[in-house]
């Protein structure tokens, strides 16, 4: 048998939003059989939803990783639950049943393989030491390309930061810790990998309009058509197939 993904159009979409700005259901909407390989504690939710969206497609099945969280555990044991995490990921990817597959909770991933390779998230010196697990991530991307499924990975996001540098152009340091300060922008950022936006063909931020109480998706990122960035798809129009008929009007869906 040949694998599903020889037969149709790769997809790696990256979306990213606050809590409770509909990704995972946005997720859902995509064709199946499908399957979600999930790291978000969140997800449970969905179950309870009293009105899902027409969009939702039933066929998905979950595959949770109870994964530890930074300072909870050792890295012998982070490094089990990466591995359960990789191994689920790649037999849905091998999976040829499988049309759709799902990281809910990327941004955790990202960071449980961190952990995984170093036990911790700071202090890590110097910055070569993570040349190794970013070729890593990169591999696992690859890897979900290679399947030539739609791959949809979900990321939480969190405040942006930049540094702040004195007159002479060089950062200003902390008198204790040595380290580069740093302030809020204003803005909101993707908590993960920070290359993805490289290697994925679409990035979403999701959006939930409080005063019509309707769901919405901003396209970040477009490579088949820049022109579409900015572009936002409200309501209805908010699931996969608004999405695919948007940037791919050429393509019979």
């Amino acid at each position: 048998r040949k694998k599903v993904g020889s037969k149709f159009r790769r997809l790696l979409i990256g979306t990213e939003g606050e809590t409770d700005t509909g990704k995972t259901e946005w997720a859902l909407s995509a064709p199946g059989p499908g399957v979600v390989v999930c790291l978000d504690r969140g997800f449970d939710a969905l179950y309870d939803n009293p009105r899902p969206p027409k969009t939702r497609r039933d066929h998905f099945g979950f595959v949770v990783i109870t994964a530890p969280t930074a300072t909870q555990s050792t890295k012998p044991f982070y490094l089990e639950h990466f591995i359960k995490f990789r191994t689920s990921f790649y037999a849905a990817l091998d999976n040829v049943d499988c049309r759709t597959v799902v990281i809910d909770g990327d941004s955790d991933s990202w960071e449980l393989q961190r952990l995984a390779e170093h036990g911790k998230l700071t202090g890590v010196y110097p910055a070569t030491k993570y040349t190794d697990v970013y070729a890593a991530r990169r591999g696992i991307i690859n890897r979900a390309w290679d399947a030539g499924k739609i791959v949809i990975a979900t990321n939480r996001v969190g405040d942006e930061y930049k540094t702040l540098f004195n007159a002479d152009g060089y950062p200003v340091l902390d008198p204790v810790t040595k380290e580069e300060k740093r302030e809020k922008t204003g803005r909101l950022e993707r908590k993960g990998f920070p290359d993805q936006q490289y290697l994925w063909q679409i990035q979403l931020r999701h959006l939930y309009n409080q005063d019509k109480g309707i769901w919405g998706a901003r396209i970040l990122k477009c490579k088949v058509d820049p022109q579409m960035v900015g572009y936002v798809l409200w309501g209805s129009d908010c699931c996969f197939r608004g999405l695919v008929e948007a940037v791919y009007p050429h393509v019979d869906p």
